[in-house]
């Protein structure tokens, strides 16, 4: 098989992806080659996907992730401008991320009128910035336990989750953390605070991974940080309808 008939062999697999998925990943790819019985090596491989890439005919979705959706993910900043402007000025020196369910609004069933901030902060600066933050006129807690949560959260006006930074997190642009992130930290959070349905929470996870490109790969290896196994996170996207494995 010649360079253009293999080249254009592999772009039938890629065009066929397109249509049935918003995500795939190099794996996939090499298992549909041998399933049609085309013979590429690793190399070749890579080198046709980086020119369809670099042609726009695919999007990058991270290490060895690919889309067929063209527009990155636009993440809505204003809701938690506030509070990092708030915290910044006080502490400018200080290193924090931070994020709002108000963020995710846009992208529920059905639509949240009570938010809750997380912030992300080192464990040694988790007091520090509960009892400024409190001072501040916020509906502080920090590092709740179970038995807390169980006995005292409550969503209301102005409240803020303090918890310890994760370490090796995706990278903050300026203390808002970015939806891949986000993301992950909503599932987890989820789990902990029970702001929303199960099924609510897979709806917010699909709507957000349609609505715009994400780093799949990100999520995945940030998921491992916040002790997700692969597989849960291929399953949540799987349940979403969005064919993704690895």
């Amino acid at each position: 098989m010649n360079n253009t008939s293999s080249k254009n062999r592999l772009l039938e697999i890629i065009n066929s992806l397109k249509k049935q998925k918003s995500y795939f990943n190099y794996d996939e790819i090499s298992v549909l080659l041998k399933n049609k019985n085309i013979q590429l090596t690793n190399s070749t491989i890579k080198t046709y996907l980086h020119s369809f890439t670099k042609n726009e005919v695919i999007f990058n979705a991270g290490k060895g992730w690919y889309s067929s959706i063209e527009k990155q993910f636009q993440l809505n900043k204003e809701p938690i401008k506030d509070i990092i402007k708030t915290i910044n000025e006080k502490y400018p020196l200080l290193t924090f991320s931070a994020w709002s369910t108000e963020q995710l609004n846009p992208f529920t069933h059905h639509i949240l009128s009570k938010f809750v901030s997380f912030i992300y902060v080192d464990l040694d600066f988790i007091k520090i910035i509960a009892d400024f933050l409190r001072e501040s006129g916020y509906n502080v807690f920090e590092k709740p336990t179970k038995s807390e949560i169980e006995k005292q959260f409550k969503i209301v006006n102005k409240t803020v989750i303090i918890l310890p930074s994760i370490y090796n997190q995706p990278k903050i642009n300026e203390y808002f953390a970015p939806i891949e992130k986000i993301l992950v930290d909503f599932l987890m959070e989820n789990r902990n605070f029970k702001i929303m349905e199960l099924s609510e929470t897979e709806k917010v996870f699909n709507n957000v991974l349609t609505s715009g490109r994400v780093n799949i790969a990100t999520i995945l290896s940030y998921s491992k940080r916040r002790k997700f196994t692969n597989n849960e996170i291929i399953n949540q996207l799987r349940l979403n309808g969005l064919g993704v494995y690895s």
